[in-house]
């Protein structure tokens, strides 16, 4: 759960949800039966046949750029033993740099520089947009993902590239398959702290039950923090804030705002002026007189990190995954921590992307697309394989516990387990979780809505200077009252008009229109 949390850092760029969430899910990753996926011997052969051809020749140079910092069996075994095995089997000649956490800079700066090279993606809508519209992604032909990477598709969700499109074309490669539908609309809640102040999470059936179940946890444990992060609060609360609504943003300042549940409309609401806002922030107001919220909550997310590293957070947005695993981090499982999801509305379950993190391709990496792909396949083609990327060498760095959960023997990272695995190759262990509750969370996406504003890349070269002006308006000013630190009646009624005079209406009328073409051509 913890490297969840990195996704975090991503909320002010796009590196790649974090996102982020870190929203959707980060499951530990358990080996059924150690069993891994084969076909039939033609099959083979011909494989055998295709990658004689593809081996042939010089090697092809791919670079991948991860966010972290390199451990010493890291640069070991990327250096070593993976390099030359995917040298020998692949004819890749691959290399591993690393950028620190939080690094979406540096790395527009070696894009624009015309560097070639894969990274790390985590869809941050401000500056998505910004990446796609300054060319910076290689674009991803679906046909070639298919014909060069079945395996890859194969551990995919079935909806396929929905997620990973920005006007019509592929920009993103997602890794990975886990559960992913209505991502941050759910909260966990610490049920063991919640049963010793005579309540559990299955009594809180509305809005009143939850704050009357805060309250008495706040009362007992005044210093316990009730909630991790006040910036969700439109999307655990959207149908509260306004009924029969799923706004599909993580932002309770967003100026622009689409109903999902509204699937055919196009309309844009200027959430800044909406009903839903004013009670949003009157909500948050009255939150933060109960204690419930605190100025960390804006002013040092890192602060409210580090409360849950320490256990000392009652709830938090998260991970659908908490529908079977119980546990939470290591400071939490020494105190017997019983994690619960709730969800207070009955709204039906909606995807908005389907991973966690994502590959993308540097502008000047577009004729190496498909060596990519090639590695990827291969990635995917076995369990052994997935797991070799991922953990490192069996019975080196990793091993199957007695449960058949992977056990981790060094502290590297590799190709990042939580950002790659895959529930179809490494499914979740029924021996240490409840079975009952793995098939729940298993099928908690069947018969989920695609979001309609998937896809959508707003493009703000005509409003760029409003929507800085804007922008520096809502940190100082508007912020702090949709945190509750400010008094809605009183101070935002003059915070309007100056976001009125710095363009407020035409950044919304500007996004309307191109939200609409968007609509009328999906």
């Amino acid at each position: 759960m913890g490297k969840r949390l990195l996704a975090l850092l991503l909320g002010l760029g796009l590196t790649v949800s974090m996102l982020a969430g870190c929203g959707g899910d980060t499951d530990q990753d358990e080996n059924p039966e150690g069993q891994e996926q084969q076909g039939d011997q033609e099959d083979g052969d011909d494989q055998e046949d295709g990658d004689q051809a593809e081996n042939s020749g010089d090697p092809v140079e791919l670079r991948f750029v991860m966010y972290g910092e390199a451990g010493p069996r890291d640069s070991e075994f990327f250096k070593g033993e993976f390099h030359d095995r995917i040298l020998e089997e692949l004819n890749l000649d691959i290399s591993i740099d690393y950028v620190p956490w939080g690094s979406e800079n540096q790395i527009a700066t070696m894009i624009a520089g015309g560097e070639d090279f894969a990274f790390m993606a985590g869809v941050t809508q401000a500056t998505f947009a910004t990446w796609v519209n300054s060319g910076f992604f290689a674009t991803i032909d679906e046909e070639m993902v298919e014909e060069v990477a079945p395996n890859y598709v194969a551990n995919r969700p079935e909806n396929g590239f929905a997620s990973s499109k920005a006007n019509g074309e592929i920009v993103l490669l997602p890794t990975g398959y886990s559960i992913y539908g209505s991502m941050y609309d759910n909260l966990m809640v610490r049920n063991d702290i919640l049963n010793a102040v005579g309540w559990d999470v299955s009594e809180i059936e509305n809005y009143d039950d939850l704050v009357e179940a805060f309250t008495a946890v706040h009362e007992a444990y005044p210093d316990m923090v009730i909630i991790q992060e006040a910036q969700k609060f439109i999307r655990f609360l959207d149908d509260y804030l306004v009924e029969g609504s799923i706004f599909d943003e993580a932002d309770p300042c967003a100026m622009g705002v689409v109903n999902i549940l509204d699937e055919d409309s196009d309309e844009v609401i200027n959430w800044l002026e909406s009903e839903g806002f004013v009670k949003m922030c009157k909500v948050a107001e009255d939150w933060y007189a109960r204690g419930f919220l605190r100025t960390e909550h804006l002013t040092d997310t890192a602060a409210m990190t580090a409360e849950r590293t320490a256990g000392n957070v009652l709830s938090t947005f998260g991970s659908t995954s908490v529908i079977y695993n119980h546990e939470g981090n290591d400071a939490e499982k020494e105190q017997g921590a019983d994690w619960r999801y709730l969800k207070l509305d009955d709204n039906p379950v909606f995807v908005s992307k389907s991973y966690d993190w994502a590959w993308a391709f540097s502008s000047a990496a577009q004729d190496k697309v498909e060596d990519y792909l090639r590695f990827f396949n291969w990635m995917y083609e076995s369990q052994e394989n997935l797991l070799y990327a991922t953990y490192g060498v069996e019975g080196q760095d990793w091993h199957w516990d007695e449960d058949g959960v992977i056990q981790q023997d060094v502290t590297d990272g590799f190709m990042l387990g939580w950002m790659h695995n895959s529930l179809k190759l490494v499914p979740i262990s029924e021996t240490k979780y409840d079975a009952a509750e793995v098939e729940e969370y298993m099928h908690y996406d069947d018969g989920a809505i695609q979001s309609k504003k998937t896809g959508f890349v707003f493009d703000n070269s005509e409003v760029a200077t409003e929507e800085a002006l804007l922008q520096a308006i809502i940190t100082e000013k508007v912020k702090p009252i949709a945190y509750g630190m400010g008094n809605y009646d009183e101070d935002f009624p003059a915070v309007l008009e100056e976001l009125k005079a710095a363009g407020l209406d035409k950044y919304v009328e500007e996004y309307q229109s191109q939200f609409s073409e968007y609509m009328a051509n999906r």
